[in-house]
């Protein structure tokens, strides 16, 4: 029960932190001449070599130690790509549509990996993952509409882009996962984002960006590759040891709930009924995926629990 309860929890904050990082993304965006292929070249290359060298210096590891399995180079390679095509393939969504029509695409992951799951290892979906994934779909469309559905953008191309980064965000959930038991989160994040920065910086120059860096922007990055990339990512994937990579993909449903909270408290915006809903629908999910059910209940009650050993 404890471990389910910190996977949620973390899931939930690694959410919450890509909610925080929307509103620094956005400040670029409006006040330091940042486009979306800048931000996103350097936000990956600058968290990527930053959790290296936390890993090196604090976790005293060898960071380049892992590539002695050919199974590694191979596997952080693929994730890596996969990474920047989650960025790619979201902003197109965006630019194709606008940022609540991609939101509720980006949605249909969680679904995707239930579905993954129930074909390939022949695992059926509970109901507690069914009910969860129609309250984060309810809850980030209330968010992203503010109620008004005339403001979605059904198009086929931002349906289609939207689509392809739901698939490959629950790609990068599902396809690292024994590579994190071989090597740990860390590597495998800190990896995964300095290849994916590496491929984007070729497509997008950090040389000849016309952006503008003041102290504000400088925090702003700082705060976007820390918390909105290293800490979000770690805390997303390693929330995957403790609770299964649906449940996992459904608690990062915290995002737009966070953004939209940071807002209204740094940039005066305002709730209306329906974010509110779509707030207490998002946080249902957590109280959902943390309540114990008969069976975890009764393991815990169970005279095994209390050994000496």
């Amino acid at each position: 029960m404890k471990k389910i309860i910190q996977g949620a929890f973390l899931a939930a904050f690694a959410g919450c932190c890509w909610g925080s990082m929307g509103v620094a993304c956005q400040y670029l965006f409006t006040h330091c001449q940042f486009t979306s292929q800048d931000l996103t070249s350097l936000r990956l290359m600058g968290a990527g070599v930053l959790l290296l060298l936390l890993t090196s210096i604090f976790g005293k590891r060898n960071i380049f130690k892992i590539f002695a399995d050919r199974r590694n180079l191979v596997d952080i390679f693929v994730y890596g790509i996969g990474v920047l095509l989650i960025q790619y393939t979201f902003l197109a969504a965006i630019e194709t549509s606008n940022a609540g029509t991609a939101a509720i695409m980006v949605c249909v992951g969680p679904l995707m990996i239930i579905f993954y799951f129930a074909l390939a290892k022949k695992r059926k979906p509970t109901f507690r993952e069914l009910m969860c994934l129609c309250l984060a779909v309810t809850g980030v469309t209330l968010i992203a509409t503010k109620g008004n559905f005339s403001t979605l953008d059904l198009s086929y191309k931002g349906v289609c882009w939207g689509l392809a980064s739901a698939a490959f965000g629950s790609f990068c959930t599902v396809q690292p996962k024994a590579m994190i038991e071989r090597v740990g989160v860390s590597l495998v994040v800190g990896w995964g984002m300095f290849i994916g920065g590496a491929v984007a910086c070729c497509l997008s120059s950090p040389f000849t960006m016309n952006v503008i860096w003041s102290p504000t922007a400088i925090l702003c990055y700082i705060w976007i590759i820390f918390f909105g990339t290293v800490v979000a990512f770690w805390c997303y994937l390693k929330s995957t040891e403790y609770v299964i990579a649906s449940i996992s993909a459904i608690l990062a449903s915290f995002e737009p709930f966070t953004a939209v909270l940071l807002s209204v408290i740094l940039l005066g915006a305002t709730f209306n009924s329906y974010e509110l809903l779509g707030a207490a629908a998002i946080i249902a999910n957590m109280v959902i995926v943390s309540w114990p059910t008969h069976a975890e209940t009764l393991s815990a009650e169970s005279p095994k629990n209390h050994s000496p050993e």
